[in-house]
């Protein structure tokens, strides 16, 4: 029995560490295991023993689930590309298998391994993409990115702050101007990048966007420069985003993620319009208007070192702040309205809309996540929503506060007192986890998000939510001085 313990103890060891995520579930479809390594997709272990796969995976239907079709047919499925959106609003892409397991010869269980492969899949799209173009733009004139762009009035909202950004898209589209653009996450930083594209006289023109925190920084350089066949092993003749945007926009996004080294590349082909691929000896020259987005305060940035001052400056030229979802509380009812029409033709629903109890969480919720968040909170509900009413149950409360659904279900009805106290409460608890966190990691705000597992623009949103930079200088501090 001690034998058997202690082989069970190094297994959980290996799976806690694998960079693989593992699930295990039973013949009733409840996860029995889930290693630490699930958290890339946004569950958290712990949460999901003992729940059911479709209440972990709300959006998955019984036809399409892999374990539903192993449990059945007792052969294991391999190396599966899929597809989802997590309950943070996140697209991801897996690599998954999956395998029966046996007990005595019967079928007791599945378990699935998968890994995370969203920005592998979504470079591989990209290049696909734009080496079509290339050949396409040989025949004929490059044009625009061929799926529907966003224009100004893609914006859904009527407040002040709403009302004043469009103003000043009209104004500035036809600049060729840099844009700084500074938003929270899920505020709709690439809407409003395309919405100045689709606005200036050169709609037609090529609009290239790349988010910088998506892309490993040794493939990053290649993806933006360009690469020389015979520069390194394997490097062919391809041209870089500068290239492809040529006549055009540039979107960068999270640009405060490129790493240091590639900034000072970046602030040099601002500067020159010249661009040299990677291997490459030529200097090729470029033409493009450069939009940047970052998801941290810029004077964050700047004070953390996280961006370089002369290219900060070069790019905020034109500076627009996205106004997170909780300063414009009056456009939430017409985002919600949009999102249900959307998703009644998506989905063949008729669903009218939210109940009172909902619209008023909703009116109180503090939305860290932004539009996004709404909109897979929307999404979620229409999923499992038959009648014309979205209810306060659809919502799924127990996803938001990162509790079981048993869990969830044992809570009070919510109205705005009682949800008003809760948000109270539950800033209480996570402003004291954040301090901790950053005590524990020597003030190293990326070490304190990885502790708390939550990114690290989120960690810097909160630091100055609750006004924690000088918390952070005297840690710093005082650990220099021990």
């Amino acid at each position: 029995m001690e034998e058997l313990f202690e082989r069970s103890n190094q297994l959980e060891q290996i799976f806690s560490v694998i960079r693989e995520g593992v699930f295990v579930v039973d013949l009733d479809l409840r996860v029995t295991y889930a290693n630490q390594a699930v958290q890339t997709i946004g569950i958290h272990p712990e949460n999901v023993i003992g729940e059911n796969i479709f209440h972990v995976f709300p959006n998955l239907q019984r036809e399409h689930s892999l374990i539903v079709k192993v449990l059945s047919t007792g052969q294991p499925i391999l190396d599966q590309v899929l597809n989802f959106v997590t309950y943070r609003g996140e697209r991801k892409t897996t690599l998954t298998s999956t395998y029966p397991l046996f007990r005595n010869g019967e079928i007791a269980g599945a378990f699935e391994v998968f890994e995370d492969i969203s920005a592998i899949d979504e470079l591989s799209k990209k290049i696909v993409f734009y080496q079509n173009r290339g050949r396409a733009g040989q025949k004929k004139e490059t044009r625009a990115v061929s799926a529907p762009m966003y224009t100004v009035d893609s914006i859904i909202g009527k407040s002040q702050a709403i009302n004043l950004l469009k103003e000043k898209i009209g104004m500035i589209a036809d600049s060729f101007s840099p844009v700084l653009l500074y938003g929270e996450t899920g505020t709709g930083k690439e809407l409003i990048a395309q919405s100045i594209h689709t606005a200036s006289a050169k709609k037609n023109a090529p609009f290239v966007a790349q988010n910088c925190a998506a892309i490993p920084e040794a493939l990053l350089e290649g993806i933006l420069f360009g690469t020389e066949k015979g520069g390194f092993t394997g490097a062919e003749d391809r041209p870089g985003l500068f290239e492809l945007a040529h006549g055009g926009i540039l979107f960068l996004d999270e640009i405060n993620s490129m790493p240091l080294s590639l900034q000072a590349k970046l602030l040099r082909v601002i500067q020159e319009k010249k661009v040299r691929r990677v291997g490459g000896q030529k200097e090729i020259d470029v033409d493009f208007r450069i939009v940047a987005a970052t998801n941290v305060n810029p004077a964050v940035i700047l004070q953390t070192g996280e961006m370089r001052s002369d290219l900060y400056y070069r790019l905020n030229v034109i500076y627009l702040e996205l106004p997170p979802l909780r300063n414009r509380r009056e456009d939430i009812p017409l985002l919600v309205d949009h999102y249900i029409d959307y998703y009644n033709k998506l989905f063949g629903k008729r669903v009218l809309s939210v109940d009172q109890a909902t619209s008023d969480f909703f009116m109180e919720y503090g939305w860290p996540g932004n539009i996004r968040e709404l909109r897979n909170m929307i999404e979620r509900a229409m999923n499992m929503q038959d009648g014309e009413i979205i209810h306060l149950e659809d919502i799924n409360l127990g996803v938001l506060f990162g509790v079981s659904s048993a869990a969830a279900s044992t809570f009070p009805p919510v109205s705005r007192k009682q949800y008003a106290s809760l948000k109270g409460a539950l800033k209480e608890v996570e402003l004291e986890m954040i301090k901790q966190a950053l005590l524990d990691a020597n003030g190293n705000v990326s070490k304190a998000a990885r502790q708390l597992d939550i990114p690290q623009q989120t960690m810097n949103h909160k630091i100055e939510k609750y006004n924690l930079r000088s918390f952070i200088y005297h840690i710093k501090l005082n650990h220099t001085q021990k």
